[in-house]
């Protein structure tokens, strides 16, 4: 698509319209995905990333100006993501290794050790109300004590979706789970 006709589509965007997010998108997801995976080698991660992009971009319409290259702009913005997603996995795995350095292997305690038999029972029950991956999450992150990586790899997704998966099964459980464990 010439240049011209991009920043035609994001002056759209800007403006409200979603027809022309979408064909933005459209023609521009693909070759933002390969970029994202060439540089991270996920495709899960990869996915992520470029789906972010586009929902930041929808989302930060109205402050969208782009007067340079539409294109460049894009894969500019996918390139800060992807910079962002190491510095932020960067700064984590220095916070757990301090963080593991400190604390005893043996006490770590999952909520199955942690509570009655009633109320993990209670819990289990309770959990059936979330959507069917977040559910699945949960109860494999809370009461059996899986990993985020683990789970990552047992449902071949990112680390990030199941974070996100469990951030969203925790929110819809937390009054529940506060009012059972207080």
């Amino acid at each position: 698509m010439a240049t011209d006709n991009l920043l035609g589509l994001l002056e759209r965007i800007r403006n409200d319209d979603y027809q022309a997010f979408e064909q933005l998108f459209e023609l521009h997801w693909q070759d933002l995905f390969r970029y994202a995976y060439k540089v991270l080698r996920d495709a899960p991660e990869a996915e992520d990333l470029t789906q972010e992009l586009f929902c930041d971009l929808w989302a930060n319409r109205a402050g969208l100006s782009v007067h340079t290259s539409a294109q460049a702009y894009l894969v500019g913005a996918l390139r800060k993501k992807i910079l962002t997603r190491f510095r932020d996995a960067d700064i984590r795995a220095r916070h757990l290794q301090q963080f593991g350095a400190t604390q005893e292997p043996s006490t770590e305690l999952g909520l199955k050790r942690l509570v009655s038999h009633d109320t993990l029972a209670a819990i289990q029950v309770q959990a059936q109300v979330l959507p069917p991956k977040e559910k699945e999450v949960f109860l494999l992150g809370m009461l059996e004590d899986f990993s985020v990586k683990e789970m990552a790899e047992r449902f071949a997704t990112s680390e990030q979706t199941v974070r996100n998966q469990l951030n969203s099964a925790l929110h819809k459980l937390s009054p529940f789970l506060t009012k059972i464990l207080s």
